[in-house]
């Protein structure tokens, strides 16, 4: 019997992983937690880039715990490492509303703030996250400081309540 499960508590979270009867255990860092998180706009006065990275995971727009952008083309939300990491996942939690929205959007790494440069590559494209839920896509490794995730097409909203960044 093989498989992972992920623990996560505030800023922390433990992936442990089952093979050949044996218990192994990771200690994960979320390396966004608390860093400076930028988006494309605003709608209204809750929902700021920060929210999704102040460490709650509450999947409520309306108890003020979820960024949401303006309606508008090609939306996107981006946080700022500080320093260049090795990433290996990425945690996203969808709202507990218009789980929809997600539907597409990208998730971007690299050393530029532009995703259309050669220093970004896509680490995933996220099919879809069931409302409230939250969802780790793997990196392989990526190298970056800026992760951001695109939603690309026209009249989007962009509304995450959680971004969480592993190494």
């Amino acid at each position: 019997m093989r498989g992972s499960h992920i623990l996560s508590f505030t800023g922390i979270s433990i992936m442990l992983t089952l093979t050949s009867g044996a218990l192994a255990g990771q200690l994960l860092y979320n390396l966004a937690l608390k860093k400076t998180a930028v988006q494309s706009s605003t709608n209204g006065t809750v929902g700021t880039a920060g929210r999704a990275v102040d460490g709650n995971r509450d999947a409520s727009y309306q108890r003020g715990s979820c960024t949401l952008t303006s309606e508008q083309s090609d939306p996107w939300w981006r946080v700022d490492l500080v320093n260049v990491y090795t990433i290996g996942a990425v945690m996203i939690i969808n709202r507990d509303k218009l789980e929809n929205r997600l539907d597409g959007a990208e998730i971007w790494i690299g050393n530029s703030t532009s995703i259309s440069g050669p220093e970004s590559i896509r680490c995933a494209v996220i099919s879809h996250i069931p409302k409230g839920q939250a969802f780790y896509f793997p990196c392989n490794s990526v190298k970056g400081r800026y992760v951001t995730v695109f939603l690309p097409g026209s009249a989007k909203v962009l509304s995450l309540c959680e971004v969480e960044v592993y190494y």
